[in-house]
């Protein structure tokens, strides 16, 4: 017997930590709007540190193709940029950008804060998950949030770290975050990621429900093609979510080793960490589930129920750019109040 609709749990929010650099990084954030439209999960945030102006734009245009409804700042937060001098752009998101899509963001003002939007979308969630894939940074920052440990400890399930092999560019906000988070964490590791592949010989076929696709133009633009891109954040993605799959297997509790340069490595032993590995018996399942995740048409949300299946466009269904409580109207120095009166506003302790 289903549940009564007002009954039905609300699906984990996702808040993902991303460079964009990455066409895993592309599948999996092209993953997770027809998860939410199933009810597999919500999205809470996507927060782009590690990468230029391009890569918001680059997010916020998969968000816009793939979001039914007219949604304001109080339904969905507007990509967070982390704005730093010297950090280059991600080329892979170029061709996409200059295509036109439809977007939301018109300038680097329209983007959310980086420490608010992380925490603000946790706030959004009953649950949630992070997973993060880009510099710590700012994730770090926001555990220096007045009431925000407090946040993350009620609310994350757990936090995902992944490990694309490329050392993360802040290794003391790495530290931070290992040594302070209050939840559980979860490595995945980078031989999880290169065990996946999308095959880029299937990348048209895949996407041919529509005339022309963002995610399609980064995975060409990223190197000469043909080529199988490890899936490392989809992997990852996968495993924030449905943790109890049956694709997974967990280590005994360890730790997350940081070196100077920002690489990782688990050694077994202590702390709250565990390292994920795939289930080699069911890797073929997992890679067709992950493939079908990313390349899935944009599905319409049913409240209450799973969603159905979207056309190749979004038809009169839009996104606004409405920010609302959550976002930004203009400037982006303050960040925002709560939506729930039992948090602190944020301040930064002393």
């Amino acid at each position: 017997m289903q549940a009564p609709r007002n009954q039905a749990a609300a699906p984990i929010g996702i808040v993902y930590n991303t460079s964009m650099t990455r066409p895993d990084a592309a599948l999996a954030l092209a993953a997770m709007y027809p998860m939410e439209g199933n009810r597999e999960s919500h999205m809470g945030s996507v927060c782009i540190v590690g990468a230029g102006y391009n890569a918001a734009v680059f997010a916020d245009i998969i968000g816009k193709m793939y979001s039914f409804g007219q949604r304001n700042g109080n339904q969905a937060l507007a990509v967070g940029l982390a704005v730093e001098q010297g950090v280059p752009d991600s080329a892979m998101v170029r061709t996409a950008v200059e295509h036109n899509y439809p977007r939301t963001l018109q300038r680097v003002a329209d983007t959310s804060e980086p420490t608010a939007v992380l925490r603000n979308g946790v706030i959004f969630n009953a649950e949630s998950v992070v997973i993060l894939s880009g510099p710590a940074t700012y994730l770090a920052k926001s555990l220096d949030l007045l009431g925000t440990k407090d946040l993350y400890k009620q609310r994350v399930k757990r936090l995902v770290v992944v490990d694309a092999g490329t050392p993360y560019k802040d290794a003391a906000a790495l530290r931070k975050v290992v040594a302070e988070w209050p939840t559980p964490i979860f490595f995945c590791p980078k031989e999880v990621g290169e065990a996946l592949r999308f095959p880029g010989a299937d990348l048209d076929k895949d996407f041919s429900w529509a005339p022309a696709h963002p995610v399609v133009d980064a995975y060409k633009s990223y190197k000469p093609m043909p080529y199988d891109a490890p899936l490392y954040d989809l992997a990852a993605t996968h495993y924030s979510v449905h943790p109890d799959s049956g694709f997974f297997e967990l280590s005994a509790s360890g730790t997350i080793t940081v070196a100077d340069d920002g690489g990782m490595k688990f050694t077994p032993g202590g702390s709250n960490v565990k390292a994920i590995g795939i289930v080699q018996a069911k890797k073929p399942e997992l890679l067709a589930a992950l493939i079908k995740a990313a390349t899935e048409k944009p599905v319409v949300p049913t409240p209450g129920g799973r969603g159905g299946r979207g056309g190749s466009g979004r038809g009169a269904f839009g996104f606004s750019g409405g920010r609302g409580a959550f976002g930004f109207s203009g400037g982006r120095g303050v960040i925002p109040q709560p939506i729930t009166p039992a948090i602190v506003p944020p301040t930064v302790k002393q």
